[in-house]
């Protein structure tokens, strides 16, 4: 994906995004893994991509150098009465040696145009709070989606939604459930 028209394009004019393929698996790997300091987002990558539930893995390399990922699952929301799906970024990870660079930046816009192109109105993630706003994600509590990453009473501005079209606000509601793999993270 082009990023032509960011201000990161002319920061890293050497940074490409382009789709997961099968020989960057053990490189992301190591990269996911280095990135939190822990195997376990590795290991829900791995059970994603062979329960065929990844939706979308973008990556992102600065020359020949692969230095970010951000993978994309489907959630269902469940509002009592119907089942809607929509995707969730999650994992995104960028090699501890290149973040603050802007390449998790590029990763979220390239995702957000995606997402948009594809047709869904809606994106969910868990993340930082003061991160995430900046791309459009806001708290979805306030918006009618609840979570299991959201306990009654509890903190709830992790738990957010970027709102790719404004018409789905009307007809989505509901408690949102990641993929199970989510669970053991």
């Amino acid at each position: 994906m082009a990023l032509a028209h960011s201000k990161l394009a002319a920061d890293l004019p050497n940074l490409r995004i382009r789709l997961e393929e099968p020989r960057d698996i053990p490189q992301l790997q190591a990269l996911v893994h280095a990135a939190f300091g822990r195997a376990e987002e590795a290991r829900l990558l791995d059970r994603l991509r062979a329960e065929e539930a990844l939706l979308l893995s973008h990556v992102a390399l600065l020359g020949d150098e692969l230095v970010g990922q951000a993978a994309y699952s489907l959630v269902h929301v469940d509002d009592g009465e119907r089942l809607c799906r929509f995707p969730a970024l999650a994992p995104i990870a960028v090699s501890p040696a290149r973040q603050r660079q802007g390449i998790g930046s590029a990763l979220v816009w390239a995702g957000l145009a995606t997402m948009r192109a594809a047709g869904f109105g809606l994106l969910f993630l868990v993340g930082h709070r003061s991160y995430y706003p900046r791309f459009g994600f806001v708290p979805a509590l306030p918006l009618g989606f609840g979570s299991d990453y959201v306990q009654p009473g509890g903190a709830h501005e992790h738990f957010m939604v970027a709102v790719l079209d404004d018409e789905i606000l009307g007809s989505a509601r509901g408690h949102v459930r990641f993929h199970n793999a989510f669970a053991e993270v």
